[in-house]
């Protein structure tokens, strides 16, 4: 099976299972260098947004997940490659930038791991980074829910409703130094976090197509 099929199949389950609503679907460029940034309450949030999402998302995703041969062999297929969260990794943030040049869209969980209860951290500032470095937007993505399909130590999906939040794009500020560029970029990233989190999702959004 292909990863377009893959996807396709796991798009149909979701709207199915779920009943998944997403708000700003127009906020996402169809062609173009993006870096999609989502809160992370649940190991399921990459699989799921790479179903919504209408174009591929190559994923920065933990080194350890890539010590499973399976899970490996379907990270590879799906684009993703691995980042070590214990250090400035070069190689991880090479891949992206050329990703990013390339005009491909790369996915990062700036919290650095799964949250509980979908309560927002202070983030790391890669993603502020690749998007100085690269030229590149930042979407802000909320996934309300997610930690209710699949709770901490459950094995088991359950039917809940989710709704996946995205806000429009966020452009990197062209005055100060990188540093300051940095901190600003994330502090603007996490106050529109914190704002999708606070909405309550409205009736008649746009339920994922199959």
């Amino acid at each position: 099976m292909s990863f377009e099929t893959g996807k396709k199949w796991l798009r149909s389950f979701i709207r199915w299972y779920h009943r998944v609503h997403v708000i700003g679907m127009d906020h996402i460029p169809m062609t173009g260098p993006l870096i999609i940034v989502a809160n992370h309450p649940s190991y399921l949030d990459p699989f799921y947004l790479s179903a919504i999402c209408p174009r591929h998302i190559h994923f920065m995703a933990k080194s350890e997940a890539f010590s499973n041969c399976l899970i490996r062999w379907f990270l590879e297929k799906a684009g993703a490659f691995p980042v070590h969260r214990e250090r400035a990794d070069i190689q991880a943030i090479r891949i992206a930038l050329s990703l990013l040049k390339e005009g491909k869209v790369v996915g990062i969980f700036p919290e650095g791991g799964i949250k509980e209860k979908e309560s927002l951290h202070e983030l790391k500032q890669g993603a502020a980074y690749l998007a100085i470095k690269g030229q590149a937007p930042i979407l802000p993505v909320y996934l309300k829910g997610m930690d209710e399909v699949l709770p901490q130590g459950s094995f088991f999906l359950r039917p809940k409703p989710i709704d996946v939040l995205i806000d429009a794009l966020i452009f990197p500020p062209e005055e100060g130094s990188l540093k300051e560029k940095q901190t600003k970029l994330s502090q603007q990233v996490m106050e529109i976090l914190l704002k999708l989190k606070e909405e309550i999702p409205r009736e008649g959004t746009k339920i994922v197509d199959s």
